[in-house]
């Protein structure tokens, strides 16, 4: 058992990322696929189909739309899979430890393990926890020609799981802090000072250190919910 990078303050439940549905809370994990692109039919579809290059840099969680679309054939004639929405996807290589939830039905490609939260886990915060485990990720990630990460060392990891609630409240307040960080990208095109512009900067700098600190502080119950919410931003 791979020793947890957040420590369980609070007692949560705890258990593995491996696949259980009778605990509720990974029901199913799976990878992707690709099809033949010696095949044209199987291309310039209607599915949505990603890699993980498109959200190496992804700042928001949520995505909706991929570079490329495979068919309905294509998908019938793969292993990509077709994944309901609000499946976490995480890439296991090139780069290691990338996150997004698919807002829509999608597929991916085999760089990628794709988690499907039960009842007891939303989706939303496994994201934000395995964002919050990047540096775990990173070290455990291990391969001959390129760095990847495996099922067997994954499905080791613990996570600690607070009640739904819980999970709502501490959700709903990094989701605030990435509002206010999203927020300075629009700010910096209505400015017409330099000054100004170098402010918002510093200011946005200050918030993605504090987002990047408080993260693995909330979602290991070392930090309240209530201590943070008068923090101003």
């Amino acid at each position: 058992m791979a020793v947890p990078y957040l420590n369980n303050k609070k007692n949560w439940f705890t258990t593995t990322l491996e696949a259980n549905p009778l605990l509720g809370v990974i029901l199913n994990v799976e990878s992707g696929g690709t099809p033949s692109t010696k095949e044209e039919e199987y291309w310039d579809g209607t599915v949505p189909w990603l890699t993980p290059k498109e959200i190496t840099d992804y700042e928001s969680i949520f995505i909706s739309n991929t570079e490329r679309k495979i068919t309905d054939l294509g998908l019938k004639n793969s292993s990509a899979k077709l994944l309901k929405p609000e499946t976490v996807m995480l890439t296991k290589r090139a780069p290691v430890g990338a996150v997004a939830v698919n807002a829509v039905p999608m597929c991916t490609n085999q760089g990628f393990l794709n988690f499907t939260c039960g009842p007891k886990l939303k989706p939303l915060y496994l994201a934000y926890w395995l964002k919050a485990n990047k540096e775990y990720l990173d070290a455990i990630a291990n391969g001959s020609t390129y760095s990847e990460l495996y099922k067997s060392d994954l499905f080791e990891f613990e996570i600690s799981v607070p009640g739904l609630d819980e999970q709502e409240r501490i959700i709903d307040f990094l989701n605030s802090l990435q509002f206010q960080i999203f927020l300075s990208k629009p700010l910096e095109q209505s400015i017409k000072l330099s000054t100004d512009i170098i402010s918002i900067q510093e200011q946005n700098k200050r918030l993605i250190k504090l987002r990047d600190m408080i993260l693995p502080l909330i979602l290991s119950g070392e930090i309240e919910v209530s201590e943070l919410e008068l923090l101003s931003f």
